[in-house]
């Protein structure tokens, strides 16, 4: 994080966990905790106003966070839906998952999944909202049902506002623990669909209705180019942040009600990062660095903060280990229950100082190629991307004379504006950080840089660095069976045609409604 704003971050924490007691007991023997995740959808980690940048209020988040740890450093698998939740509900990376890799695919039946070996262990397991995916049940899969569970889903609402899902999240839950036999404990997922693209273009007035914010007075990351425009669009994605986390409280209240939140381990998270350009679908920070904040009464003390770097393959090890089911081997991730029980904050686990992170295909069109892996450690990322395609093609058809700049920057978001103007003097370095093609490789200095805009990997006094985190990727990917490492690329080339086909096809999903993934 921009260093500037930890001082800040700390002071908020700190005054958050006044009253929070210093210690918690173990769970009771016998007493094995109830697991519940929720988790939002496309959400980078600074939105969250607890971790002092944006000033937009999360409340719940923060109650979780207050009644537990806050992590600085979480971090998805993938900066896309599906092969980002694949990774947590598996705890392997998705690159070892196959045909899971890829949003729109599956995951074999062969990756056992968390309700999967709960359910075997007497848990009682579902899911309401969007589980795993977008992707494919049935065939070709070899799964009938979603990897995160039954659904519990059939509860609606009117909705929230305009765009806003009707799930009633917490009405499922309570379906869900009506439904639950006697005595056993529970592993929950709940999966809001906010603050998911498209937002309504009204959102911003509401936000300003009910938060007093305005527009101008919300941060704009420094990779965005900061017009009227892209502010106004910024304010309405927060609007649905905060719908989302609205939903949070009242899950937190029917827990509550029940008498089964004192033990019950509840983390929140966002699947990937916020939708928007150089975020989601780009390993960048901004794509990858994702809100979290676990929490267990019983199990665990609270009011800390905790800086070690922390991936979604870590938190199925962490629910098993709570819930004192054995962790498969195949299980690439590391439990998270010694750093919680720790009391500790700041560096707890001296193991976990850098995280591995990547993306093999997020609906670009066949001749392009997203296709990257990151290692992220305290000051410096590395990135290797495996094409030099462009990012995108611009449609000319968009194309406005320069004279209606100023027009566009009032009226439309950093997409449209690139679309209209992408040589216009104040969009032009927009243009080349969202559609050129990438280099081989990227370093950032992230202390120095923290909205990653200087590329240093041709910098000699840094090439120590960059050899040394290039060695430790390449040793991750070897030992992870990554096939961008060893060039056994069958399975994803054969998953790179089927999802192509699937999105491009005449039948394809492109054709069908937006905002599905």
């Amino acid at each position: 994080m921009p260093r500037a704003l930890y001082p800040r971050l700390v002071c908020l924490v700190g005054l958050l966990t006044l009253g929070v007691a210093g210690a918690a007991a173990p769970a009771p023997s016998g007493a094995r905790p109830n697991l519940l995740v929720f988790i939002s959808d496309d959400e980078s980690w600074l939105e969250r106003g607890i971790y002092g940048w944006n000033r937009v209020p999360t409340p719940h988040f923060d109650r979780v966070a207050r009644a537990g740890a806050l992590f600085t450093r979480g971090y998805a698998s993938a900066p896309s839906c599906a092969p980002a939740r694949a990774a947590l509900l598996t705890g392997r990376n998705f690159w070892e998952l196959e045909q899971g890799a890829f949003i729109q695919a599956w995951i074999p039946a062969k990756f056992p999944c968390l309700p999967d070996l709960l359910e075997q262990a007497g848990y009682h397991a579902g899911f309401t909202g969007k589980g795993w995916g977008p992707g494919v049940l049935g065939a070709p899969s070899d799964r009938t049902r979603n990897p995160a569970g039954k659904a519990y889903s059939a509860r609606r609402r009117p909705a929230p506002g305009p765009g806003m899902s009707v799930v009633d999240y917490a009405g499922n839950l309570e379906a869900f623990l009506d439904a639950r036999p006697e005595g056993r404990p529970f592993w929950f997922w709940v999966g809001v669909t906010e603050p998911h693209s498209p937002w309504a273009e009204d959102n911003h007035r509401r936000l300003a209705a009910e938060t007093g914010l305005t527009p101008e007075q919300l941060p704009v990351p420094g990779f965005l180019p900061d017009t009227p425009g892209l502010r106004r669009t910024r304010a309405n994605m927060m609007q649905e942040m905060r719908q989302a986390d609205d939903d949070l409280g009242h899950v937190l209240a029917v827990l509550e009600r029940r008498g089964e939140l004192e033990n019950t381990l509840v983390i929140v998270t966002a699947d990937n990062g916020t939708g928007m350009a150089r975020a989601k679908t780009n390993v960048h920070d901004w794509g990858i660095h994702v809100p979290l904040a676990i929490a267990w009464p019983r199990g665990m003390p609270g009011g800390r903060v905790i800086d070690d770097f922390v991936n979604f393959i870590d938190l199925g090890p962490t629910m098993l280990e709570a819930a004192g089911v054995p962790i498969p081997r195949e299980m690439t991730g590391r439990s998270l229950v010694s750093v919680l029980a720790s009391g500790r904050s700041g560096r707890v686990d001296p193991a976990r100082v850098a995280t591995v992170s990547g993306l093999e295909w997020h609906g670009e069109e066949p001749e392009l190629s997203l296709a990257a892996r990151t290692i992220r450690e305290e000051r410096y990322q590395y990135i290797v991307n495996y094409s030099a395609t462009p990012r995108l093609r611009l449609d000319p058809r968009e194309r406005r004379p320069d004279s209606d700049y100023a027009a566009s920057a009032a009226g439309v978001d950093e997409w449209a504006l690139i679309a209209r103007h992408p040589e216009h003097p104040q969009v032009r370095v927009f243009t080349h950080l969202y559609v050129a093609p990438r280099p081989p490789e990227e370093l950032y200095d992230t202390q120095e840089d923290p909205w990653q805009l200087r590329n240093l990997a041709a910098d000699p006094a840094l090439s120590v660095v960059k050899a040394r985190l290039r060695a430790q990727l390449e040793d991750y990917q070897r030992r992870t069976g990554d096939p961008r490492f060893s060039g056994e690329l069958g399975v994803f080339d054969a998953t790179r045609a089927f999802v192509l086909e699937r999105k491009f096809g005449a039948q394809g999903y492109a054709q069908r409604k937006r905002g599905q993934d």
